[in-house]
């Protein structure tokens, strides 16, 4: 019960911090962001942070928090990877916007969906570390978007995006 609590006091936290940055880039892009001839970042055009990289943000939390449960030594390192693949979907779909004008920003929703339930289904290393209790797992799962959400919007209060 102790490292249940643990955990998802941990990712509550982590779920906080992640929530602020998210705001505070999502700000920045705002108010400087590039922009590409016709089309800019400035404004309405950082929707693209909170919504291309919260959910790449999503998929590396719950492909760790997966990876973890199920026993993998290096679940921080593969959840970052994640994180990393998600951020290059957005980096690409921005490009392939400006260049046809069509969005994909879907693929990025795909992955936050698609790279947990990959990560369930990779073969368990021969020597599994003991990870815990499922409901501290899904509780972490379940707490750390909804942290992230409300920090992003209480910091979005104090510090709102295009201000």
């Amino acid at each position: 019960m102790k490292t249940t609590g643990a955990l998802i006091v941990w990712a509550l936290v982590c779920g906080l911090v992640a929530g602020v940055l998210l705001d505070m880039v999502t700000f920045l892009v705002a108010r400087y962001g590039p922009q590409f001839g016709h089309w800019s970042f400035r404004g309405n055009g950082a929707l693209a942070v909170p919504f291309g990289f919260g959910p790449a943000i999503l998929a590396g939390a719950w492909v760790a928090l997966v990876l973890r449960y199920r026993g993998f030594p290096g679940w921080l390192r593969r959840g970052l990877i994640t994180l990393l693949i998600g951020a290059a979907f957005l980096v690409l779909s921005v490009f392939f916007l400006y260049l046809t004008d069509v969005d994909v920003m879907l693929l990025i929703v795909g992955w936050m969906i698609v790279a947990p339930v990959v990560a369930g289904f990779i073969r368990r290393p021969a020597q599994a570390t003991p990870s815990g209790a499922a409901v501290g797992h899904v509780g972490a799962g379940v707490g750390f978007p909804v942290a992230m959400a409300l920090a992003f919007y209480a910091s979005g209060s104090v510090l709102a995006p295009g201000s």
